[in-house]
């Protein structure tokens, strides 16, 4: 929290102190070897700056300090221009910055006793607030983390060694539900701009993580491959291009049109955003109406091979947005129903046939039994393309989530220790995914020249992993105060 000192001292005081924590850290920079540090050296200034005074001041010393070292240290000198190559260390400093910022700001409102107290009774208030939801998306992102780091020895038991399907469907599906949850019930006629204009914003924001995250990756595998001299960790995940052609790559980025490799699922969730409204439109009108309709784009798109095109490669995006669609609108319409009638109903007969579907999965699976695997011949007969959503996974993961949902399992879950920290990383789906894509794309730099076996693999995702729960409890801490929730009331989307 702000110090006592620090609430005493003007405003104008407070913005001139934090200029001057600047001082010491460019005098440092002029120092042999800490020049290598153009950027880096400066976060002491806006860790100062943040901590005593809060977040003005602490963005004014990241704006001064990047002024300076462009201006100073990056080619040309004493001009403000800068090469593409230059873009992504500024990128991530501007990051770290505002990493800084926000464990500043959570940590003051951890630490006011007051707003805890008016946090916990919220949230006890708001007791109808589907908190599985939160638990299958925590675990789902926990899963996106570790097989994000290729080749670990967690990453062997995650769920898509025994089925079909895998977390992207999981993430997507529950988005759709976390979304007609949260405005399904809004739009009605005189509020629809309301709605609009929401999710409008949010794939805003959506679009400016992505870019920030993509600039990231390209920085944090630039800086293993210079210190590492390794030019091999620029010729996969689609770096190649920023190698070849700096300015191309950073505005394929902008335009979405080059995804890099382990970033590509924002860029398709802020597309079906856009598809939401539409859907909900529908679904007003008939829930069954808007899944046929988006069974029917599905099909087409399928049969005719129609996708987003890359650009300035060929071909179209990783994650087809005409095809996935689909799961969003099945996510939609549960969220609805469970919306309306604060359930799903369960028929014996589905449950059945989803348990047998189920089971052939795992039968099918790379974990599976290995001669049914080989005699059934999956891979040439099974629909498992995961860029055009194969009806093959679809299925799997339908089957999977409603076996999940009629055995109660969510209900088992909760006494257990972790569905707490579970469900809280996966109040904050955005953030959490911002935060294991950086500590993923670390991850695989370190494994091809750190990785010394079992023990970095427990110790980089298990560190992981607390951080992630460490940074959803200060986001909650952070969360702002709402007015009080009235029974049925659905959650905020997360994510």
């Amino acid at each position: 929290m702000i110090l006592p000192f620090g609430q005493r001292i003007a405003m104008p005081a407070q913005y001139g102190l934090t200029c001057l924590f600047v001082l010491p850290c460019f005098a440092l920079r002029l120092q042999w070897p800490w020049h290598s540090f153009s950027f880096f050296l400066f976060a002491p200034a806006v860790l100062l700056g943040a901590a005593l005074f809060g977040r003005g001041p602490a963005i004014l010393a990241t704006a001064l300090t990047s002024l300076l070292a462009v201006f100073f240290w990056l080619e040309p000198i004493y001009t403000f221009r800068m090469s593409s190559q230059q873009v992504p260390p500024l990128v991530l400093y501007a990051l770290v910055c505002a990493g800084i910022v926000a464990l500043c700001e959570w940590s003051r409102a951890a630490l006011n006793r007051d707003r805890r107290a008016a946090l916990a009774e919220q949230r006890a208030a708001a007791g109808a607030r589907f908190d599985g939801i939160d638990f299958w998306r925590g675990l789902i992102l926990c899963t996106i983390f570790v097989n994000h780091v290729p080749g670990n020895i967690v990453e062997a038991i995650t769920h898509r060694n025994f089925g079909a399907s895998d977390s992207a469907e999981a993430f997507v599906f529950l988005s759709g539900m976390s979304l007609a949850l949260a405005y399904g019930h809004r739009l009605q006629p005189g509020a629809q701009t309301g709605v609009l204009l929401a999710l409008l914003r949010r794939v805003l924001k959506l679009y400016g993580v992505h870019v920030a995250l993509s600039f990231a990756a390209i920085a944090i595998f630039s800086a293993g491959a210079l210190y590492w001299r390794d030019p091999s960790l620029l010729k996969g995940l689609g770096l190649q291009l920023y190698v070849a052609d700096a300015w191309t790559c950073l505005i394929g980025i902008l335009t979405l049109g080059h995804q890099l490799g382990y970033f590509n699922i924002l860029p398709l969730y802020l597309v079906l955003i856009l598809a939401v409204p539409a859907q909900l439109w529908l679904a007003r009108i008939d829930i069954g109406l808007m899944l046929v309709a988006s069974a029917l784009l599905y099909a087409v798109a399928r049969g005719f091979g129609w996708n987003l095109p890359n650009w300035p490669g060929q071909g179209g995006w990783f994650l087809n947005p005409l095809t996935w669609q689909f799961v969003m609108a099945i996510g939609v319409a549960a969220g609805l129903t469970l919306r309306r009638t604060g359930t799903v109903p369960i028929q014996p007969a589905l449950v059945a046939v989803a348990a047998a579907v189920v089971a052939i999965g795992f039968l099918i699976s790379p974990s599976g039994p290995g001669a049914v695997r080989n005699w059934i011949g999956v891979h040439g007969h099974l629909d498992v393309n995961k860029s055009a959503l194969g009806l093959t996974r679809l299925t799997h993961f339908l089957a999977l989530a409603y076996v999940i949902h009629a055995s109660g399992l969510t209900k088992l879950c909760r006494r257990l220790p972790v569905f707490a920290p579970l469900a809280a990383i996966g109040r904050h789906g955005l953030l959490m995914f911002a935060l294991l894509s950086l500590l993923s794309a670390v991850g695989q730099v370190l494994v091809s020249h750190v990785r010394a076996g079992a023990l970095f693999d427990i110790v980089f995702l298990g560190g992981g992993l607390v951080l992630l729960w460490v940074a959803a409890r200060l986001a909650d801490a952070a969360r702002p105060l709402r007015p009080r929730v009235a029974a049925g009331m659905a959650p905020a989307p997360a994510g």
